[in-house]
């Protein structure tokens, strides 16, 4: 039966009214269904869009605009999650979630609004809180000093008048008695960088240094009772902090429930600096994880990251080691925070590890390698079993602990993909990423992956139309033709394909409009855009070994009308028309012809 509501005369390029957006939602919804599709939006918490009167230089998916704004737009385009970075503790002078301090939760994820309204009791003044919105001198960016110094300020006036709140008094004892020893070292972690200038802590006096080697030494146990007794408020001011946004990521599963738009967490394949200075003895010396040398990096990539020894992930008999009990128990907190699934940060980290040697001027095979299968023979694994441990007795019992499984999990596969790891993937069912701006034809895509234009580290969809449209060589001949078969109706003529191609190659707007229905008639079940190009934002996000300028770029408080006027001018994906087009591909219009007659209404209300 066909759903009626869409008018006769419908004023194009605009939102759909009540009644048009009903069967616009219903209908994306059914042809999803039929495609066996799920969509997400990648959006960081960073990047998040505030109505003026509450932007305070950061956005939160807790914020009361995502939840009563945000989410109820993306619950009409028929999205089911929204994937975020890494929700760690940030460091205090880098802007990557990547390479967090601590593996506590992101105090900028605490919405200031909400202390400010009689939710929490007004714990945060209104003169604090507006002044803050009032002096943001930015809203399209986020402009990190601004946002930690008065984060600061606004979470320490919050803490101080908690303590006259009968309510929150109470809950913080009683939260700080069930959780400081989750807390402790990160907040005493954070009282040594401000003693010590925030210098790295391996410069730090020895027994700052090491206070954690042997935590239950004489030595230690004085210097962390006197740092709790000379910093006890700055201490419980921490452990608040992060009773805070523990609150508000409960708080989001449970709207999650009720609105069907989860939340997937992100795990960074780096250890943080607290992991690093807790479990020092536990990580190979002088080694850190990269990349090897490649097309697009020469001298490969140095991250920084140590990687802990393999004698210690796993005792002889198979059993988890020290490191296993570590990386354990980390997993199992990122999937207690995340019942809509989980990013695998480099999953590739997690089987075949590329290592080299810190302080070497340049990678070679003596210095660097997989460690499982070249660079140190003594680690060297002898079966796919072997390979797959830190994922099959580690990373997937934490998922089914907290309700997930291979399904839930997308592992971040992008770099050199080495034999042991697409084995041990496929053996485990896990999938992958295949990302089309790299070249990355939509038809080869495997069910179990998730197909995407870019990620967070690509130049924007339209900034890679532009840069191929300039170009127009032979990769650009080999893509279109790609498309145009991929996309292409199925029951055409060979004179209508041949004009169809035609069409690709000299209009961008119907290059940008296969493309995303290259996505929907792909095999791959899940699609994931980035905000950037589902909002038609010609801006790059982030710049792999870059630190200025990126991990800024946000949606503004009109997002909303953006898209719609995005959409209309074909530098966004209409998805009415690519769910319509992906059907007619694959051959799903025969039969549904109410669908079809819906799905190009509404195209036409978002487009023309």
């Amino acid at each position: 039966m066909r759903i009626t509501g869409v008018s006769q005369t419908p004023t194009f390029g605009r939102k759909p009214n009540h009644a048009e957006m009903k069967v616009y939602t219903e209908s994306l919804n059914q042809g999803l269904n039929l495609l066996g599709k799920q969509v997400d939006i990648i959006l960081h918490n960073a990047s998040a869009p505030a109505v003026r009167t509450e932007n305070t230089g950061i956005g939160s998916l807790f914020s009361r605009t995502v939840r009563e704004k945000f989410i109820p737009f993306l619950k009409e385009h028929a999205f089911s999650h929204i994937q975020q970075e890494p929700n760690g503790l940030r460091k205090a002078n880098d802007n990557s979630p990547y390479a967090p301090e601590a593996d506590t939760k992101n105090i900028f994820l605490i919405p200031l609004e909400k202390l400010a309204s009689d939710e929490y009791g007004n714990i945060l003044s209104k003169e604090t809180f507006n002044k803050i919105v009032k002096d943001n001198p930015n809203t399209e960016r986020v402009y990190y000093p601004y946002v930690r110094k008065n984060y600061d300020t606004a979470l320490r006036e919050a803490f101080e008048n908690s303590k006259n709140n009968k309510v929150l008094s109470e809950e913080f004892v009683k939260f700080k008695s069930e959780n400081e020893s989750k807390y402790e070292q990160s907040a005493i972690f954070r009282l040594l960088s401000r003693e010590n200038n925030e210098k790295n802590w391996e410069e730090w006096p020895n027994i700052d240094k090491t206070l954690y080697v042997n935590p239950n030494s004489e030595a230690s146990k004085t210097r962390i009772a006197e740092l709790k007794n000379k910093y006890q408020n700055d201490y419980d001011f921490y452990i608040f902090e992060q009773m805070l946004v523990e609150k508000e990521n409960q708080a989001s599963n449970r709207i999650a429930k009720e609105t069907g738009i989860s939340i997937i967490g992100d795990s960074p394949v780096a250890s943080s600096a607290v992991e690093e200075w807790v479990n020092q003895k536990l990580f190979l010396k002088n080694k850190a994880l990269g990349c090897p040398p490649d097309y697009f990096s020469p001298d490969g990539q140095r991250w920084g990251f140590k990687y802990y020894n393999p004698d210690k992930i796993f005792n002889k008999d198979g059993s988890l080691g020290e490191a296993g009990e570590v990386l354990k128990k980390k997993y199992e907190n990122y999937f207690a925070s995340f019942p809509g699934g989980m990013r695998i940060d480099h999953v590739i980290g997690l089987v075949d590890p590329f290592i080299y040697t810190v302080g070497a001027k340049k990678m070679t095979a003596e210095n660097s390698g997989r460690i499982y299968s070249a660079f140190e023979s003594k680690y060297k694994k002898k079966n796919d079993e072997e390979y797959a441990a830190i994922l099959n007795k580690i990373v997937l019992p934490a998922a089914k602990k907290y309700g997930l499984d291979v399904s839930s999990i997308i592992c971040e596969d992008l770099g050199e993909v080495t034999p042991p790891v697409q084995r041990v993937m496929k053996k485990l069912g896990l999938g992958g990423i295949s990302v089309t701006q790299f070249d990355y034809r939509g038809s080869k895509a495997p069910e179990k992956n998730t197909i995407m234009p870019g990620s967070h580290d690509n130049s924007s969809f339209l900034e890679f139309v532009d840069s191929l449209f300039s170009n127009k060589d032979k990769r650009f001949m080999t893509k279109t033709r790609f498309l145009a078969e991929d996309t292409a109706a199925k029951d055409i003529s060979n004179e209508d394909k041949k004009k169809y191609l035609n069409e690709i190659r000299t209009d961008k707007k119907k290059f940008i409009s296969a493309s995303f229905t290259e996505l929907f008639a792909s095999p791959a079940k899940r699609i994931q855009i980035f905000f950037t190009d589902i909002f038609g934002i010609a801006k790059t996000y982030n710049q792999p070994g870059k630190n200025e300028g990126c991990w800024e770029l946000r949606l503004g408080e009109n997002f909303e009308n953006e898209y719609y006027k995005a959409a209309s001018e074909g530098r966004a994906p209409n998805f009415a028309k690519a769910i319509a087009d992906a059907l007619r591909h694959r051959g799903l219009d025969k039969g549904n012809e109410d669908l079809m007659k819906n799905l190009d209404d509404s195209a036409k209300i978002i487009s023309e």
